[in-house]
């Protein structure tokens, strides 16, 4: 069914209609990039075979299972797209109507064989009559070979048995068949031998011809009464079949986008065509040379191509004509950018139209089509002109096709034409509203290279041509002669403005190159600087959270000492404990403030120091010193940061003053000197599952007796290992009331967000 709508394709001129069908297109090809959706071949166009079941006929058992196949495949795909029906909903519109019917269609599978038969388990009669038919075709088959093996086998031609008309027989010497007591089924074509069925035999067969005709009944009945479920449900399995052609069609459509390498067009108001890159969809990809083309929109009514011949003015021209009939029989297009305002009307004259039956000659031929065109174009109308005016006198050839283009404008339509008549390119050149263009020609190797040039006429290179395809040497010096001075001035001039325009390209390029590669600085620069930040931000979020983890415990702790003075009788020592308990308290806080002030008014350091086990780091981040415990290994290094081990950049990590090879003594108690010195933030990266898991435990327990509010476990994106054995470890550890992945802000899933009991 999707074939047949393919060879019904045909452009459409109605604006909305273009457009919708071009948006059920991008869809389908959006669909097939993202979705795996179950193949719609083994949908049948079974129309006629379901109007015959509707009407109580029967079906045969090929038409039955291919009925279970179609209904299979429908409702697979139907299945498939259930979920995503709201992101695809153009496809939706025909999926709904694609039918659900499981149980037929399991009636019908457990039914039939993939050829049509009828399985044995179709019915309990159907399976006790094969099974009979079995015992009676054993029993026919030994008795039969009794008189293969036994005493009458003296009376044979060959020792074998074999079938005629579906009645197992013997070949018996004619000389002999009075030995056998049976029937002659035939004889063999030189009378010596008669194919006897021996009477015991033949009563067996009957037995057997008996159940296989109340097997075929029964085959008969079970289809019928298939036929008959078929039937009821045929209006929807056709409706389904229609839709499922409708759907095949759209993904045809985006298949062949796929394979073109295509793209959908840009909507435009008014009339016209801009095409950036775009290639013929019938020749070699890797051959054909994409062009930049334009007309309409604006007052540009008409384009005029000229330049050699072999040079690609009629492959240009095509292209255009199919890339907007494509476009508006709902085709993506295989360029790089397509600008379209659809045109109402299109005529094309392209090729040689001469016909002895006609009597047209090629001049003929190609006014007999103008004509037709000039009498019916409308505004809006897009015509294609190859080589217009020719094959007449070049003077009055010229005329008529001035004449013709300008009829064309004033009736409000676009034209595209090609051309060698140097009149026509000056007239291009002088009148509003048309524009020239040349095929451009390699005067060094004297091939052309197929690329649309905009805004200025071709020369044709005729003589240059001639010589290359072996035309004599004098000959062509002698046509070169007989041009005029100005003829061949006009040559040079358009020879020269090709190379000025060939070198004014290679200049715009590399002009476009290096403003690609500014622009590509400026972007890296641009994501450093927003990297920077956000390590900015995230360093600030961090010490924060460590200060507020500090201050809690600091004002938990105060709360403490105030609660037990006032519950304690007036005691000078017990005071003056409480005193130095504030005091220690005041200090903790005050060394809290003066490392949160250091670390974020310390210079950016300018250079890379050289870090070995045991030397005293600081790193970004962090308030207090730590270990380097292992020499550094592509950009990372291990450091212990009080009951921290971390893995961090080399470039994040600065020399410190005092080696700091313990953890820091408690002044208050534990719990404050933990929620002083303990991060909120673990790097795994990098490290064997293992080692981070063992890394990790030591981190929450930490975090646990420090009494931070939630911790961050950054383990990378990589295989997910790390983040699968953070996340278990995590989620059966006690104290974890629950955890989550980061945002999109906080490094998404190569981070994890833990909170604390």
């Amino acid at each position: 069914m999707g074939a047949e709508h393919a060879t019904r394709l045909a452009p459409t001129f109605d604006d909305k209609t273009i457009w919708a069908e071009l948006v059920r297109t991008e869809e389908a090809y959006r669909f097939l990039s993202e979705v795996r959706a179950p193949s719609l071949g083994p949908v049948k166009d079974l129309t006629e075979n379901l109007q015959r079941a509707a009407k109580g006929g029967s079906m045969g058992g090929i038409e039955l299972f291919q009925v279970a196949e179609t209904l299979s495949a429908m409702r697979a795909f139907k299945a498939a797209l259930q979920n995503r029906k709201e992101d695809y909903k153009l496809i939706w519109q025909h999926g709904q109507r694609l039918p659900e019917l499981k149980l037929l269609e399991e009636q019908l599978f457990n039914a039939l064989e993939p050829g049509g038969e009828v399985r044995d388990h179709a019915s309990q009669e159907l399976a006790q009559l094969r099974k009979r038919k079995q015992t009676a075709t054993s029993r026919i088959l030994e008795k039969i070979q009794s008189y293969t093996s036994g005493k009458n086998r003296e009376y044979l031609s060959d020792p074998i048995y074999t079938l005629r008309d579906g009645r197992y027989v013997v070949p018996v010497r004619v000389e002999h068949k009075g030995k056998i007591k049976g029937i002659v089924h035939d004889t063999s074509g030189s009378g010596q031998t008669v194919f006897m069925e021996p009477e015991d035999v033949l009563q067996l067969g009957n037995t057997l011809r008996e159940v296989e005709a109340a097997e075929r009944e029964e085959v008969r009945r079970i289809l019928a009464e298939l036929s008959a479920k078929v039937g009821k449900a045929s209006g929807d399995i056709q409706i389904g079949i229609q839709n499922a052609g409708e759907i095949d069609f759209l993904l045809a459509k985006a298949r062949l986008a796929f394979e073109m390498k295509a793209i959908m067009p840009q909507r435009w108001q008014g009339y016209g065509v801009v095409i950036h890159g775009g290639r013929h969809p019938l020749i070699d990809s890797e051959k054909i040379v994409p062009i930049d083309l334009e007309v309409g929109f604006t007052d540009f009514h008409g384009l005029l191509i000229t330049g050699p011949n072999t040079g690609g003015k009629t492959v240009a021209i095509k292209t255009v004509g199919l890339f907007v009939l494509m476009a508006q029989s709902g085709l993506m297009l295989p360029a790089l950018d397509v600008k379209l305002g659809p045109f109402n009307q299109l005529w094309a004259d392209i090729g040689d139209e001469q016909s002895l039956q006609q009597s047209l000659s090629t001049f003929s031929g190609h006014i007999k089509n103008i004509a037709e065109a000039l009498n019916g174009v409308k505004p809006g109308a897009l015509v294609l002109l190859d080589e217009i005016g020719a094959g007449t006198d070049p003077a009055e050839g010229a005329a008529l096709a001035k004449a013709i283009l300008t009829t064309i404008k004033e009736k409000g339509a676009y034209v595209i034409a090609s051309t060698h008549y140097g009149e026509l390119k000056a007239f291009a050149y002088n009148t509003p509203g048309f524009h020239n263009a040349a095929m451009e020609f390699d005067v060094k190797s004297l091939r052309p290279t197929y690329k649309v040039l905009m805004g200025a006429p071709g020369a044709s290179h005729a003589l240059r041509i001639a010589e290359r395809y072996g035309l004599p040497k004098q000959v062509v010096e002698q046509a070169r002669e007989g041009l005029t001075e100005e003829e061949q001035q006009m040559g040079k001039m358009l020879e020269q403005l090709e190379v000025a325009q060939k070198q004014a390209r290679a200049a715009q390029s590399e002009a476009d190159r290096r403003a690609a590669e500014v622009r590509k600085t400026e972007e890296r620069a641009e994501q450093k600087l927003a990297e920077a930040e956000e390590i900015r931000q995230s360093a600030r979020a961090n010490a924060a959270e460590t200060i507020e983890s500090a201050l809690r415990e600091i004002r938990s702790q105060a709360a403490e000492i105030f609660e037990e003075l006032k519950n304690t009788p007036h005691d000078a020592r017990a005071e003056a404990e409480a005193r130095e308990r504030l005091k220690s308290l005041q200090a903790g806080g005050q060394e809290l403030s003066r490392n949160f002030a250091k670390q974020n008014n310390s210079a950016p350091r300018t250079q890379e120091i050289s870090l070995t086990p045991g030397m005293a780091v600081k790193v970004e981040g962090y308030p207090q010193a730590g270990t380097v415990m292992s020499e550094p290994k592509k950009g990372q290094v291990i450091v212990q940061i009080g009951p921290v081990k971390l893995t961090t950049n080399v470039s994040k990590v600065s020399a410190a003053k005092q080696p700091s090879t313990s953890l820091p003594k408690p002044r208050a108690n534990i719990g404050f000197s933990l929620a002083q010195n303990a991060s909120t933030e673990i790097h795994l990266r990098a490290m064997r599952a293992e080692d981070a898991l063992h890394e990790l435990e030591k981190f929450v327990d930490d975090a646990v007796l420090a009494g931070l509010p939630h911790i961050r476990i950054v383990h990378g994106k990589g295989t997910g290992v790390l983040r699968q054995v953070a996340q278990e470890f995590l989620r059966k550890n006690p104290n974890i009331e629950r955890f989550r992945d980061g945002d999109s802000t906080e490094g998404g899933q190569g981070v994890t967000i833990a909170y604390i009991k």
